[in-house]
């Protein structure tokens, strides 16, 4: 497993790599207050990252799942806050070019102003009732239907709501709002609004961990939309509510966060323990077995998540026809790599010791920030009913074709 393996792997991964001194420079006083990062964005349009996925057609880099998911690891070892807020812009837009699922006029312009003045995207589905949509449901957000001389058919939407977790809400160009339509379908519809007036950002994010993505409320009032802005409608499901329930843009490119924020507390505990030299001991702590060996079960745990997680994005982009096969590595690949980034944490936090603690250094900020990694879709519970499922299904499988078997013979 070495990565990168390409020069353009290597190029992204250098854009990425140069903004690390100022992310990390910034890092503890945003954390600190729980303020929003906007100079680090600045940084982030003037190397042209918010073009990452968008497709050469559009005067993108076009980068893939495996390409993206690098950058996005190693852009996390700056901020994790950082890192996390733009990392949605990233997944929704490389899903939606991988898809071409939008509207094309809507599709290109989106592209074309994350080129050319870097926009910034994310989808804000969660709601202070309906919680996260990963498991579906109808949201309270209303799309009113708005008709002209008496047509039938309407000729805009008017909605308005509250969502919650409207993270990079600060910087955002356009915002995918999900909406109940009032047209008596009992659809749900994704709409794709640009910023103005018709958003009012409730600034309530005060969190324990990744505390400067500016995850705040989001309430929305009288904007007004038309089909041309629509990307979907149905009943509520997951699939129409927000993220489903398997998707690998999400899922890897999010994973990689949370590994970029275990490896930086792996790489800051590696020096320190090869610079402190306790009075009594009379030589760096780095030579003692104990501490080699909690880095060394650190460095084990981000081999095994960065293996599954390569791996996964991998055959994603390689594997398109078989995607429906790759569910289960890839809600395999959320489980594992957001325990291990937590766990590795843990033992970078260990060898450092009760100076850990201390808001001088940077571990309790990845200790922090390591752990809402649990609370993405899918949960724990989520992916571990999944995969007891799949393995009854297996064996009833296998029952039904011996069965068959005994019977033709």
């Amino acid at each position: 497993m070495l990565y990168p393996r390409t020069e353009r792997q290597q190029r992204f991964i250098d854009v990425a790599r140069g903004l690390l001194p100022a992310l990390r420079e910034r890092a503890a006083q945003h954390d600190r207050d729980g303020t929003f990062p906007h100079e680090n964005f600045a940084d982030i349009r003037r190397v042209g990252l918010p073009a990452l996925v968008i497709p050469q057609e559009f005067g993108g880099w076009g980068a893939n799942l495996l390409e993206s998911t690098l950058t996005m690891e190693t852009l996390a070892q700056g901020d994790g806050s950082t890192a996390l807020s733009f990392v949605m812009h990233v997944q929704v837009m490389g899903g939606a070019a991988a898809s071409r699922g939008w509207p094309q006029p809507l599709f290109a312009q989106v592209c074309r102003d994350a080129v050319e003045r870097g926009a910034l995207i994310n989808s804000v589905a969660t709601e202070p009732k309906l919680g996260s949509p990963s498991r579906g449901g109808l949201p309270e957000t209303s799309a009113e239907p708005l008709h002209k001389n008496g047509s039938s058919e309407p000729t805009a939407w008017l909605i308005n709501g509250l969502k919650t977790f409207a993270s990079l809400s600060p910087e955002m160009d356009y915002f995918i709002i999900p909406a109940a339509l009032q047209d008596g379908s009992g659809h749900v519809a994704r709409f794709v609004i640009p910023a103005g007036p018709h958003f009012e950002i409730i600034e309530t994010w005060d969190s324990f961990g990744m505390r400067a993505t500016g995850s705040h409320d989001l309430k929305i009032v009288n904007a007004r939309v038309t089909e041309d802005q629509m990307i979907g409608r149905g009943l509520p499901s997951p699939h129409t509510t927000g993220k489903a329930p398997v998707n690998a843009w999400f899922i890897c490119t999010v994973g990689a966060v949370y590994l970029g924020v275990a490896q930086a507390a792996l790489d800051f505990a590696a020096d320190f323990a090869l610079k402190r030299v306790p009075i009594a001991l009379g030589k760096p702590i780095a030579e003692l077995e104990s501490i080699q060996r909690r880095l060394g079960q650190a460095e084990l745990l981000l081999i095994q998540a960065r293996a599954l997680l390569y791996n996964t994005a991998r055959d994603w982009d390689e594997l398109a026809t078989r995607r429906d096969e790759l569910s289960s590595a890839v809600v395999a690949t959320k489980f594992t790599v957001t325990n291990h980034a937590i766990e590795a944490v843990d033992h970078a936090v260990r060898v450092v010791g009760g100076a850990a603690m201390g808001r001088s250094l940077p571990l309790e900020r990845y200790l922090r920030d390591a752990r809402p990694g649990l609370f993405h879709p899918l949960n724990d519970d989520q992916a571990l009913l999944i995969f007891g499922q799949n393995a009854l299904k297996r064996m009833r499988s296998m029952s039904t074709f011996t069965k068959e078997e005994c019977s033709d013979r």
